[in-house]
């Protein structure tokens, strides 16, 4: 869970500074969302990947990681379009929703993203696949 942390900093913080810059380029805070959520992509799957699940060539994990993003990139822009029109400021909107999908990302990314077929035992958490026992942790 450590690792999702750091991943998952180190993604925000690519995220987030993106997304300062744009707006203080003049962007609005919903456009400045929608391109800082994609420019993270390749540090959050790699990271997730390679080092949370350690899951290595997971068949599919790619077309299901793209259709998670595909799903937070709409429901990152649309929550902070809603939080901004509500009121709040841009960066507490933003702020807000990254914690939310963050939550929600662990979940999918552990169930199904990095999941190997016929792998009935909890995925990622420090063991690898070649050497998962199948024990409970």
């Amino acid at each position: 869970m450590a690792l999702f942390g750091l991943v998952g900093a180190a993604s925000a913080a690519v995220d987030f500074g993106v997304f300062i810059g744009l707006v203080a380029l003049g962007l609005a805070a919903w456009a400045a969302t929608a391109i800082s959520f994609l420019v993270a992509f390749g540090v959050n799957y790699r990271g997730n990947r390679d080092l949370v699940f350690r899951a290595g060539a997971v068949p599919g994990a790619v077309r299901r990681y793209i259709l998670l993003v595909a799903f937070n990139w709409a429901a990152s822009t649309g929550l902070v379009a809603a939080l901004a029109w509500l009121g709040a400021p841009g960066w507490a909107a933003k702020l807000a929703v990254m914690a939310l999908v963050a939550v929600f990302n662990f979940a999918v990314l552990r169930a199904w993203v990095f999941k190997a077929p016929g792998r009935a035992g909890r995925t990622g958490g420090g063991a690898s696949q070649a050497g998962d026992s199948g024990r409970a942790p």
